[in-house]
């Protein structure tokens, strides 16, 4: 397949140099059209374009009435060309690079592949359009240098336009504040204190039917349980920056406190005895039967107590701040940073119109349509400038965002995400949550590239990136496999942790430490 698609990669070369030779020769079309467009117009005629998208499962629907919304707006249309039976994202992408016939726009789940299809000539470079016709893009990138950051691949193109967030929080640590009560606990502070707050859910029956099923710990992303636990001793499974130096961390002494804790409180009972296997169902089937006590999730995990006050009477899920490491510290890693949009293939024959609309979803037209819906379906503007979701958004039978979400409105393209749509559908639990961590941003190392689920957001050269692969293709599996091993008593990590380190050292580890310098290096001059 790599053969293969490197093959179409070499042909969309060429079909990238008729494309800028062709692109030469629009210059009075071009400035026809800027003489009658007015509004949020990106054509004086309807054009339509074809786009691959596909987010949370959802391939794009050109029958969504926001994108139908948006298409009487800007006389811009787009046809996606993944079936809506196709939810598999990485083989229709793939599957469209072996076919050589690329949509006009096209979204993907990774940036670094995006870029990397950019760099072998897929995509075009956006910096001249943004320049020349997209202002709000490019005011946004001269105000938010994170925002600038992410559009910049390593070789000073931009060919992806990001997601931006406004709210810089995302996941927090929740409890059941109606088990604290009933137990005269207080909300723990500590590590420690955590520790005895768990084993009390575990051995005192909060519950209160009499049984030892309550399950203290648990998290329904199973698959990035491991490094999200062992954040409560500042340590993970992956690379991280300790005083401007990339570090692996199991190779670091906190990963021997954190997974003997992580062993001990396995052992004991304090987390799911079936975390790696429960899925992602496991919130709702935990809170639903009573048994779930603390997890670190969303903000939708307040929604619980809304949704279960009839059937648990009294049940409450609070958010706390992180707890105090072994080292005094209170860190908070995951945050929210700007993420995969959409680009411009280089297949695409009209980039000045695409780059228009692109450029209408951060106007503050587009910015509305994109973040709220259509004004009288889904939302209403309140006497005093503010909105609020209508009725048929907040008493549908889905969640209010997914609601949304079937609409076309918070899907992944280049757009700004307007903090305020969240707060409109949050619980007061959710509002207090964010407000707690967002009010905390010394919980949060800003020093850092991007953390996203665990991994650092930095950027390789071509050369570094096959090398770095190849390296932790062989060196991921394992760490996780011996995770898992030691956590679930199969293996006994004092005796396993010379030969893991030694077997690390084989494998290659300090040269992708050292890969990792050199891009955190590069990250951190932009």
């Amino acid at each position: 397949m790599k053969k293969r698609i490197f093959v179409v990669l070499l042909v969309l070369l060429v079909a990238f140099s008729a494309f800028a030779k062709g692109d030469s020769e629009k210059g009075p079309a071009t400035k026809a059209d800027d003489k009658v467009l007015t509004g949020a117009l990106a054509s004086a005629t309807p054009k339509e374009f074809t786009i691959f998208l596909n987010f949370n499962n959802m391939p794009f629907n050109m029958d969504w009435p926001v994108w139908k919304k948006a298409a009487e707006m800007t006389n811009v249309s787009f046809k996606g060309i993944i079936p809506q039976s196709n939810s598999n994202e990485e083989e229709a992408f793939n599957l469209m690079l072996s076919s050589g016939d690329l949509a006009d726009v096209i979204g993907f789940k990774s940036i670094a592949v995006l870029e990397e299809l950019g760099r072998d000539g897929g995509l075009i470079p956006l910096n001249d359009l943004i320049d020349k016709y997209a202002p709000n893009i490019k005011a946004l990138m001269d105000k938010d240098v994170v925002f600038r950051n992410a559009s910049y691949s390593l070789d000073g193109n931009i060919y992806n336009i990001p997601k931006n967030q406004e709210l810089f929080s995302a996941e927090y640590w929740w409890i059941r504040n109606d088990w604290l009560q009933k137990l005269g606990l207080q909300v723990p502070s500590t590590v420690d204190d955590l520790y005895k707050v768990l084993t009390a859910f575990r051995n005192n029956d909060p519950n209160g039917n009499g049984l030892k099923d309550e399950v203290p710990l648990f998290d329904r992303a199973g698959w990035k349980m491991p490094d999200e636990y062992l954040y409560l001793w500042d340590t993970s499974t992956e690379f991280y920056v300790r005083d401007g130096k990339i570090v692996f961390e199991p190779l670091e002494k906190d990963f021997k406190v954190g997974v003997k804790n992580i062993v001990k409180w396995y052992k004991e009972g304090l987390i799911d005895p079936e975390i790696f296997t429960r899925g992602p169902k496991s919130r709702d089937v935990l809170l639903s039967a009573n048994q779930g006590g603390l997890t670190h999730d969303w903000v939708s995990t307040g929604n619980y107590n809304n949704t279960l006050a009839k059937s648990i009477p009294g049940f409450e899920m609070v958010a706390f701040a992180p707890t105090m490491d072994q080292n005094g510290n209170r860190v908070e890693r995951t945050s929210r940073f700007p993420g995969v949009g959409w680009s411009i293939s280089s297949t695409a024959k009209d980039p000045v119109t695409i780059m228009r609309f692109f450029d209408f979803c951060f106007s503050p037209a587009g910015y509305e349509l994109m973040n709220w819906g259509i004004e009288g379906e889904t939302f209403a503007r309140n006497a005093d400038g503010t909105k609020a979701f209508t009725d048929v958004v907040m008493k549908s039978e889905m969640s209010p965002l997914g609601y949304l979400r079937s609409q076309g409105v918070q899907y992944r393209i280049g757009m700004k995400q307007d903090q305020n749509y969240e707060y409109a559908f949050m619980t007061e639990a959710g509002k207090k949550a964010t407000k707690l961590y967002n009010d905390n941003l010394d919980w949060f190392r800003l020093d850092q590239a991007p953390y996203a689920d665990g991994v650092l957001g930095l950027r390789y050269t071509p050369e570094d990136e096959s090398a770095y692969q190849k390296i932790m293709g062989n060196i991921r599996p394992y760490v996780d496999e011996k995770f898992q091993s030691w956590m679930l008593g199969t293996a006994d990590f004092d005796k396993d942790y010379d030969g893991f380190v030694k077997e690390l050292k084989s494998r290659g580890i300090d040269k992708a430490i050292s890969i990792n310098q050199k891009a955190y290096e590069t990250y951190m001059k932009k």
